[in-house]
């Protein structure tokens, strides 16, 4: 007896020493890294190439520089198109802290999932080229990789409304882990779409809304798979080519583009430090691309161009798509966008349509907006998380409205 509790008080000895260890080791490895943010006037950029918006890039860089600020972001960028062209650009803070690099508009940060919106673009110029319909089915183009996702319809997919789980549903274990750890590399959406291939649907298909990024990647690889085309040429040829772009760019898929900004973890508004390795190439449909901000008011603004995208499918795209009930699904998604009325940029008196998407990503955030009775489209990136996504997206509203007041269309 005695040698057993002798073993026994060993045993717990050795565990305890271990829990320690680990526990030192943790708490030395959440210090690691973080650094003041850098005291004084921080750099800021605005490039106008219409003098009309003089004063308003001017209040566009205070506005983000005020969020930068508040918040304690690194650095920002933002940038507006009014009619599809763009008519200012503009950068509050720094690229990269360690080299002192100023952010500056050539800035290209991740997207997270304003990526979708991106793949609603692919589809609608496909769409209009006749190589696909929204309603096909992935039967339709592709031998499923999942029995469940032969009869899923393109625009169930593409609204959230045809049952895949997201990140924490996902029961395809232990590839699930891998979509949360976000360390493996992935060639194709094909590979991407393995660690997702054997999980469970949640709901029968347009039974309810469930928002994810698996369903776009599916709905992205059925695209793929009706052109005989890399999604990485697709985003080339249905977006970047026709609008003399440098992105959208599939993340993390060979060398970084020199212009890739750093990405920041901040905390308690005045420390930073340089975000732990992530690979985003498992999910570049629904969530892994990156852009500058200027080129992405550039796409948005090309959804309002007859030429670029036929009146008809932009407004199937732009419209909520509804469930087998008849109701519209709870966030009035669209086709890749979540689109409305808006009553706080210019007052519940003055109503104004919008299409915009969000998007989170490791150590980034976008928000993409467009308003199509104004002609006009903004756009917000930044280097790092904020607290709440509201934090960061602040600065648009008075981004929307100089712009709006400067060219003569705020409404009422």
């Amino acid at each position: 007896m005695k040698w057993v509790l002798r073993i026994g008080s060993g045993l717990l000895g050795a565990v305890l020493v271990f829990v320690i260890v680990l526990a030192g080791w943790w708490a030395a490895a959440t210090q690691l890294g973080w650094r003041d943010m850098p005291a004084g006037p921080a750099p800021a950029r605005s490039e106008v190439y219409d003098p009309r918006f003089d004063a308003a890039g001017e209040a566009a860089v205070a506005a983000l520089e005020r969020m930068r600020g508040a918040h304690g972001v690194p650095g920002a960028t933002a940038a507006v198109s009014l009619d599809g062209e763009l008519v200012w650009a503009g950068a509050v803070g720094w690229s990269d802290l360690e080299a002192e690099t100023p952010m500056t508009p050539d800035a290209i940060m991740r997207i997270g999932s304003t990526s979708k919106a991106m793949t609603s673009t692919v589809l609608a110029r496909l769409a209009d080229a006749g190589a696909l319909a929204i309603t096909d089915t992935v039967a339709d183009h592709a031998a499923p990789l999942n029995p469940d996702w032969g009869p899923l319809q393109l625009y169930r997919l593409m609204s959230h409304t045809a049952g895949f789980p997201g990140y924490e549903e996902n029961t395809d274990f232990p590839d699930s882990i891998d979509t949360l750890r976000m360390r493996g590399s992935y060639a194709s959406v094909e590979q991407g779409l393995s660690l997702v291939d054997e999980s469970a649907m949640l709901h029968g298909h347009g039974a309810a809304y469930h928002y994810s990024s698996f369903d776009v990647n599916v709905a992205a690889w059925t695209a793929v798979e009706a052109t005989q085309t890399s999604f990485p040429d697709l985003l080339r040829a249905s977006i970047r080519e026709p609008l003399n772009l440098e992105t959208p760019l599939p993340g993390d898929h060979g060398a970084p583009h020199p212009d890739q900004s750093v990405f920041y973890e901040i905390r308690g508004g005045d420390q930073v430090r340089v975000w732990p390795r992530t690979d985003v190439s498992q999910r570049w449909p629904g969530g892994g691309l990156v852009s500058r901000s200027r080129d992405l008011v550039v796409i948005a603004g090309a959804w309002l161009k007859d030429d670029f995208i036929a009146p008809d499918t932009r407004a199937l795209f732009w419209t909520p798509v509804t469930l087998n009930d008849g109701s519209v699904n709870p966030e009035n998604y669209a086709i890749g966008w979540r689109v409305g009325v808006n009553t706080t940029r210019f007052g519940e008196d003055r109503p104004t349509p919008w299409a915009h998407h969000g998007g989170v990503s490791r150590g980034a955030m976008s928000w993409l907006v467009v308003y199509p009775d104004l002609g006009l489209s903004v756009a917000v990136n930044i280097n790092t998380n904020t607290a709440e996504f509201g934090d960061f997206a602040s600065a648009e509203p008075e981004i929307t409205r100089a712009f709006a007041e400067a060219a003569g269309r705020a409404p009422g």
